[in-house]
């Protein structure tokens, strides 16, 4: 491993080399007092071979040649709105570099700070503090070799939410060619009475962002815990999906298992309640408590109403705006794939698309998001005819095929 310095105009970037990519983390690109609007970071020589674990950042993974005209993927991580960083290993640009492909992580600001709104008409401050991060990555661009007509904004789970509704934003739209949004999760309390309700409750004042703003760090974080724990099964902040991006091609996928692997909910569903918890709380989640037959029924409802849900709604709405989208899912099969934490699992749940994606798993996936990324296309039918691509199974043992709708019952549920 060596050290190579890109001069740019953000200043002189000293990142690591390693099999022709170069790496450099937690480059700033905005700054602001807690709560306050963001301003752009001042060009600053900066020193990025480790992690700083701040949060208005990006980290670059590029061909170290720097030769120009490169396709981007701008990723947002997950992390339900509440954690997450822009230097996450398992979504680690290396791989994507070695095909050509520069990719920028992300940061941005998340619990209260990031994503409390007074009104559903205020621009959340991580979507505002994101639209400097978009705008460093074209100042930048040249620098780091970026095609700027070629970039493709995605994410996973929360992030996949944030990038559809990043991509939306009037200031971002245009440099977007394309959104990536595995497993989207989206916020139904939001900006809902119900959660203003919450925090009213456990204030007794005001629930707005300057009493939010005015408490100490450790007062809002305790807030911000106490209200989390009134919305177990949906964020406690975040967009909702009226926020979502309409006009952009985009590739949609979920799991089949989602949130199966929950301890809380496998033991619900082994005990002869799993069914009756699922049709008792599926009003509250906006489904009807008609719940399909399902061996996992709450576990089932869980991960449909948390995600799936989302994903059939954000690929409707955009196959109605004459969109091109297409769509797909991950099922189990034979073979072990990349979990969350690095380690080996079984099933399909919530995350295993990620180490897919950046190429961490051998998967067919990683081939035909490559396609999307740098050309625009996918090697199976578009959405709208009713079709999507199913993979089964994880590593050399996976497998695909074009499958008919996998989400027509989740859409007749919510």
């Amino acid at each position: 491993m060596t050290e190579q310095t890109v001069r740019a105009p953000a200043g002189d970037l000293t990142g690591t080399v390693r099999n022709g990519v170069w790496k450099c983390h937690s480059i700033p690109y905005a700054f602001a007092e807690p709560f306050a609007p963001s301003t752009p970071a001042a060009p600053k020589d900066h020193d990025g071979r480790t992690p700083s674990g701040a949060e208005m950042v990006v980290t670059v993974c590029a061909p170290a040649e720097f030769t120009g005209n490169a396709p981007a993927l701008l990723w947002l991580h997950g992390g339900r709105y509440e954690e997450g960083s822009a230097s996450e290993p398992w979504s680690n640009g290396r791989h994507l570099a070695e095909e050509g492909i520069v990719t920028v992580n992300f940061g941005y600001r998340k619990r209260f700070e990031g994503f409390w709104r007074d009104s559903p008409e205020d621009t959340f401050t991580a979507v505002a503090d994101l639209r400097h991060a978009v705008a460093w990555v074209l100042d930048n661009a040249e620098a780091l070799g970026i095609d700027t007509s070629n970039m493709t904004l995605g994410g996973q789970s929360a992030g996949a939410g944030l990038a559809l509704t990043l991509a939306a934003d009037p200031q971002v739209h245009d440099h977007i060619a394309r959104v990536i949004a595995l497993s989207p999760g989206f916020s139904r309390a939001g900006t809902s009475a119900r959660r203003r309700a919450v925090v009213r409750a456990l204030t007794r004042t005001s629930p707005a962002r300057a009493t939010i703003a005015a408490m100490s760090p450790e007062d809002e974080q305790a807030l911000y815990r106490r209200t989390r724990s009134f919305f177990p099964t949906d964020t406690c902040v975040g967009p909702r999906i009226s926020d979502a991006v309409r006009d952009l091609p985009m590739l949609v996928t979920t799991t089949s298992e989602e949130f199966h692997f929950m301890g809380i909910l496998q033991k619900a569903d082994a005990s002869r309640f799993g069914r009756l918890a699922a049709r008792a709380l599926a009003p509250i989640h906006g489904a009807s408590v008609k719940i399909p037959d399902d061996p996992r029924p709450l576990a089932r409802l869980i991960s449909d109403a948390t995600i799936r849900n989302w994903a059939v709604k954000a690929a409707d709405a955009a196959v109605a705006a004459g969109t091109q989208v297409w769509a797909g899912e991950f099922y189990p099969g034979e073979g072990l794939g990349v979990g969350p934490d690095g380690e080996l699992t079984s099933g399909a749940p919530h995350c295993i698309d990620i180490p897919r994606l950046f190429g961490r798993e051998a998967h067919p996936f990683h081939q035909e998001v490559l396609g999307f990324i740098t050309g625009g296309t996918l090697p199976w039918p578009t959405y709208d005819t009713g079709k999507a691509q199913a993979w089964f199974g994880a590593g050399e043992f996976a497998t695909e095929e074009t499958i008919d709708d996998p989400w027509a019952e989740v859409r007749d549920q919510f």
